[in-house]
């Protein structure tokens, strides 16, 4: 996940006799957080809005949860989420998708409507983890929401109070009214508004203020009069008056406005000390202010005791929670000292913005703090550096925000922009996007003289015109590269854009070696961003020297990954179901494939694993012999193809469904996927134009055409070597082995059907023969009447005898968690019985993660496997199940 200042999720805390008791305003504040759906607080800057509900945080019933997320300016709906759901984390809400795939799925195609749809259903996932979090009541305050613009963020919180739970209340505190449905939440009497009338001080609240401090009721009363009750002028120009420049009050206007609070900014700032003064003005730019941050800008070692004073002093900030001093200035305050920071020293703003970009965690305020410094290729390359990580756990909607902070102009210009625009592009797999940024970025980099970064750009370059069949236009000069001379990732992502030409070029012989050259530089370094960068796709199965290689990949994921779901992951045990199918164990396939589904569940179906996962169930259902579920896998598999991979990934998934058609002789469905295959002939590489012809052949047999549909086998298997795809192979070799034992020609049959064996011992494996099911019915009654000699025969009787049990459905592979006869009560593994033990328990997340030694995303993880194999919403009917379950529940 991005990450930003925590900071931002922390409320104010009061600070004793700080915080002026009002009686009045927060009983009335009180009932309304207990009752209401929403609570708006809303007045202009200074009125008290944050202080007023931050006395809530401590008067709040006991075991009422709150959630508090301050607002920045540029803050998307998407980092409102992600702060959000930071903020409940206490509170074990049971989420049922991972929330971090759903801000990535409110971004989808990037189309308007996608968008739409992927908020609606990340708000939806909110409420249902609102509402069965075990907590009485809730609260979740949004701060300063005026600092923000962006409208969908305004759509987010009107979807959300659409359907918010009566457990939860939404406070919105905003210095202008926000753009919601407030008129029906008025009519229905679910809206409590506290506006600026409300939060003014009374006379006699002003009186106890100026009092305490020493001053007596009848300045107290001026005082009134003058600041008519708005608190922040209220409580400076106490301190004014405190000091030797109290006239200058009598001398100002009868009512207290903006230009008003930077005078009396001012006068408390100039009777500051001048080193605590210097110390104020340069902290200014900083959104919280801690010792560390202060003196790491500022280059004064007494930090921590400046930050102390300016508390005491009781100036317009606010002390937020946490085991370290840190304050937030008040933005009237901080937008005066900032003015004046400008207008004295403006030659040192961009020396400051700079040095507090060095200690800013959040990745999003160190760029826009480096763009206000000026220094537009620092902030590229902060972008640069987080790009990878984030796509890797498939935060694209996160990169593409951080991609929005750039001005338009300079981000057409920056190569190191256009080189994360080109990755971005490349995880939704947008080559014609790719290839263009990556050009950019090439260009970019050679005009800068960074030739071995125009390297790495011209690298991705390639990897995209495989898509187009246009490699040969960069790869020689790749092919021409001493790799040994390269840096790590240059050399792989060259090694991996040779890879994928040679399959598209048909040179399929090379593709092993390639292969093991890249594991080789993969298994040197634990950089997931490199693993998913490389990560192997399923035409790789079943070619020549790619075995070894590919199970070397997937090991080295799940290492890697441990127990935390990711797009990697997902893709790598989709890759292995695959591996397992290859070799015949379809039980293990099914089982590989259904944690890979529910990885992807988790992580919000992701388009990137979902073509994969599709693919994966097409085939495997066929192995099964289950036509509907693979015709129906198939079908999706063309259906939700998306636009922007291009033809050469359609064409690729059409091959596939018209096997599986072919497979339970589906001629519509056939011919279907074949007609588009055709229209798609000049728009994709000539090694895949090569896969029609024995298509051709499988529509020639059903229509009834044998001798047509054998000539075309017959072609396909004179360049076999060029065009094997995914065991197709072994199928035709296979299925025009069947058409000549039909014709009595025994011994062209066997002629075709040894080689075909002989891959299948080799390299092929034995996905080609599942697929081919009619074809080995005729086969093995041949080889059972011992018409394909005795080797060949029992060869084929074995490959029948895999096929029958691939049909047969044995136990599954998981622990389940049985009652007294043996019986699965929810199929929970293991693991997961370890977790509902504990949350029986009464443990937290961060507990069980800690007991079991697991990240707490995989405890989440398996909270949601438990609820949902159990038809269960929370963690108290969870642990309600296993009290009424428990004796029976064994490993």
């Amino acid at each position: 996940m991005l990450s930003f200042a925590r900071t931002k999720i922390q409320p104010p805390r009061q600070r004793p006799g700080m915080l002026q008791a009002r009686p009045a305003l927060d009983a009335r504040l009180a009932e309304a957080l207990a009752t209401q759906r929403l609570v708006l607080v809303c007045a202009a800057a200074g009125y008290g809005k944050t202080s007023a509900l931050a006395r809530q945080v401590d008067a709040l019933p006991e075991g009422t949860a709150l959630a508090w997320v301050s607002c920045d300016a540029g803050d998307s709906p998407l980092r409102l989420f992600q702060c959000l759901i930071s903020a409940l984390e206490p509170f074990d809400p049971p989420w049922r998708v991972e929330p971090e795939a759903l801000m990535a799925g409110a971004v989808g195609d990037g189309t308007p409507a996608s968008r739409s749809r992927g908020l609606r259903a990340m708000v939806a996932e909110l409420i249902n983890a609102l509402d069965a979090c075990e907590v009485p009541h809730g609260v979740v305050v949004v701060d300063d929401l005026h600092r923000i613009e962006h409208p969908a963020v305004y759509e987010f919180l009107d979807l959300l109070l659409e359907r918010l739970t009566p457990r939860w209340t939404l406070a919105i505190a905003s210095r202008q009214e926000p753009p919601i449905a407030l008129a029906r939440l008025r009519a229905l009497g679910e809206l409590a508004e506290f506006r600026l009338d409300d939060l003014r001080f009374e006379r006699d609240e002003a009186r106890a203020l100026v009092t305490s401090a020493g001053l007596d009721a009848a300045t107290a009363d001026a005082l009134f009069e003058r600041t008519q009750g708005w608190p922040v002028a209220l409580r400076l120009a106490m301190h004014v008056l405190a000091g030797a420049r109290g006239a200058a009050i009598a001398a100002q206007a009868t009512a207290i406005d903006r230009p008003m609070f930077d005078f009396l900014a001012a006068e408390v700032f100039d009777r500051m000390a001048p080193d605590q003064r210097e110390f104020l003005l340069q902290t200014s730019l900083l959104p919280e202010l801690t010792a560390s941050r202060c003196a790491a800008l500022t280059g004064d070692p007494q930090a921590a005791m400046r930050l102390e004073r300016i508390e005491r002093a009781g100036l317009a900030v606010s002390t937020l929670a946490g085991t370290e001093l840190t304050l937030r200035l008040h933005d009237l305050l901080r937008e005066a000292l900032e003015r004046r920071l400008v207008q004295e020293r403006p030659d040192a703003l961009p020396g400051l913005c700079a040095r507090a970009a060095a200690s800013e965690p959040d990745p999003t305020r160190r760029i826009d703090f480096l763009l206000r410094a000026c220094d537009h290729d620092g902030a590229a390359r902060v972008l640069y550096q987080h790009a990878p990580v984030l796509l890797t756990l498939g935060q694209m909607s996160g990169v593409e925000r951080l991609l929005e902070r750039f001005p338009p102009g300079r981000a057409g210009a920056a190569p190191r922009l256009q080189h994360v625009r080109g990755l971005l592009a490349w995880a939704r797999w947008d080559f014609k996007a790719m290839r263009d940024a990556m050009q950019h970025a090439e260009a970019g980099y050679l005009a800068a003289g960074e030739d071995d970064q125009a390297l790495l750009a011209l690298g991705y370059q390639a990897v995209a015109l495989n898509a187009f069949g246009q490699a040969e236009q960069i790869s020689p000069r790749l092919l021409a590269l001493d790799r040994r001379t390269l840096s790590q990732e240059r050399h792989l992502i060259v090694v991996l854009a040779c890879l994928w030409h040679a399959m598209d070029l048909g040179e399929l012989q090379q593709v092993g070696p390639l292969l093991d050259e890249m594991m080789d530089l993969l298994e040197t370094t634990p950089d997931l961003s490199l693993w998913y960068r490389a990560h192997t796709i399923p035409r790789l199965n079943g070619l020549p020297g790619t075995a070894d290689a590919l199970d070397r990949y997937v090991e080295g994921v799940m290492r890697l990954t441990a127990d935390t779901p990711s797009p990697l992951r997902a893709m790598a045990r989709a890759q292995q179901a695959l591996r397992e199918l290859w070799q015949g164990h379809v039980d293990a396939a099914e089982a590989g494939l259904a944690a890979a589904r529910a990885d992807a569940q988790w992580l919000g179906d992701p388009p990137n694993v979902r073509g994969v996962l599709q693919l994966v169930e097409t085939l495997v259902a066929t192995a099964r012999g289950e036509r509907e579920a693979a015709l129906d896998a198939a079908r999706r598999m063309i259906d939700q193809h998306p636009v922007q991979r291009g033809p050469w990934s359609l064409a690729g998934n059409l091959f596939y469904a018209a096997r599986a058609a072919a497979a339970f002789d589906d001629l519509p469905a056939l011919v279907d996927h074949v007609d588009q295959l055709e229209g798609l002939r000049d728009r994709v590489p000539p090694s895949m134009v090569k896969l029609l012809r024995p298509l051709q052949g499988l529509r020639s047999w059903l229509e009834g055409d044998r001798a047509e549909a054998m000539r075309a086998w017959s072609e396909a298997i004179e360049v076999e070597d060029q065009t094997d795809r995914l065991g197709s192979s072994v199928e035709w070799r296979l299925r025009l082995a069947a058409a000549l034992v039909l014709q009595g020609r025994d011994r062209d049959a066997v002629a075709t059907l040894a080689p075909a064996a002989a891959r299948v011992a080799g390299h092929a494996g034995v996905g080609g023969v599942l697929l081919a099911r009619q074809a080995l019915g005729v086969l093995a009654e041949a080889a059972a009447a011992g018409r394909l000699g005795a080797a060949l025969g029992a060869t084929v009787l074995a490959w029948r005898g895999l096929v029958q049990a691939a049909a047969r459905r044995e136990g599954a592979t998981v622990v389940d968690a049985c009652d007294g006869s043996g019986g699965s009560i929810g199929g929970l593994s293991s693991r997961e019985i370890d977790v509902l033990q504990r949350i029986a328990a009464g443990d937290s997340n961060k507990l069980i993660a800690r007991a079991f030694d697991l990240s707490p995303h995989t405890v989440k993880r398996h909270v949601a496997n438990i609820l949902d194999k159990l038809d269960l919403r929370s963690r108290g009917q969870a642990a309600a199940w296993y009290r009424d379950h428990g004796a029976s529940v064994r490993h």
